[in-house]
């Protein structure tokens, strides 16, 4: 029985890569790459994999993702997410996967042309190239209009059961999908948050004052983000669960009655960064003024700041 490895988004066109490889008989183990701006392993990912018959794993590359980030040899995209490098850095990760998994080859859901920067024939190349897995990639969605791979070359895969789609269309992958037996396809890419302009806001500032790691990634995902100074910054929760998980991580300041936002600060605060965060706190509990408690200080009232004030603020 011979196996591959593939790249699993979450999204359709990696799904339909699987199966079809599935249905020639080879086992495929999926891997999720958490890169920590794409989302984990969901229900409903576990239910197509118990449905199609393949095994499904998440791998964490957030640290080596991270410092891809901060300079990516090939830039970013649209926004900040730097996609060949993204690609590439999965692929050797997946690689280096082959011979723990018995594997001889990798898949992936990519559409020539589908995305005009990095699914262009010549990107592909590049990216095969740099990941050292030369004629070991296949494509099932694409594969026919590709020159032939090793694992087509042997016979391991049958190149007349693969596809030929090609461009931005999708109602080739959605007629497979009705042809498999998908009830509820999944969105076409499995979602990067580094896609999504007001996020990228946010990366942005951690980067510009050198605050981008791993952690201050995660709390990028909630709450209100608020600029107080150059070393300074407040996180504010706008529900019952991102104020549970600030406080879980040492909230500094907070509506006496807990009938608000908790807020919590990162970095090195001053006296004046304390006044203001108090008073954003006192904005967003929609009161004049509120009294707030302050980690080893007495209570003290604020007044609540302007909504002028709020904008200067926000990231």
């Amino acid at each position: 029985m011979h196996r591959a490895i593939a790249l699993y988004s979450g999204g359709l066109d990696s799904l339909l890569s699987i199966i079809i490889v599935i249905q020639q008989g080879i086992e495929v183990i999926a891997i999720k790459f958490l890169t920590g701006f794409t989302s984990p392993l969901k229900e409903s990912d576990l239910e197509y994999a118990r449905q199609f018959g393949f095994e499904i794993k998440e791998i964490n590359i957030k640290e080596k993702f991270i410092e891809i980030l901060k300079n990516p040899a090939h830039g970013y995209r649209k926004n900040l997410n730097p996609c060949i490098d993204c690609k590439i850095l999965m692929l050797k990760e997946a690689k280096e996967k082959l011979s723990e998994f018995n594997a001889s080859f990798v898949i992936t859901g990519e559409v020539l042309s589908q995305r005009p920067m990095s699914q262009k024939r010549e990107i592909l190349k590049l990216i095969e190239k740099q990941a050292t897995l030369k004629d070991l990639i296949l494509r099932p969605l694409s594969a026919k209009i590709l020159p032939p791979t090793k694992p087509e070359i042997q016979g391991v895969v049958n190149r007349e059961l693969l596809y030929d789609i090609y461009g931005r269309t999708r109602k080739p992958q959605i007629d497979l999908a009705k042809k498999f037996g998908i009830e509820k396809p999944p969105q076409p890419a499995g979602g990067c948050l580094l896609t999504d302009p007001s996020f990228c806001r946010r990366v942005k500032d951690l980067m510009q004052h050198d605050e981008l790691t791993v952690e201050n990634v995660e709390l990028l995902k909630i709450g209100r983000h608020f600029r107080i100074s150059e070393k300074c910054k407040a996180i504010v929760g706008r529900d019952e669960e991102e104020n549970k998980i600030l406080l879980s991580k040492g909230a500094f300041i907070y509506p006496s009655d807990m009938k608000g936002p908790v807020v919590f600060l990162i970095g090195q605060y001053s006296a004046k960064d304390i006044d203001t965060a108090a008073s954003i706190c006192a904005f967003y509990s929609k009161r004049k003024e509120v009294v707030i408690k302050l980690p080893q200080e007495k209570i003290k009232i604020y007044d609540a700041t302007t909504k002028e004030e709020i904008v200067k603020y926000r990231v």
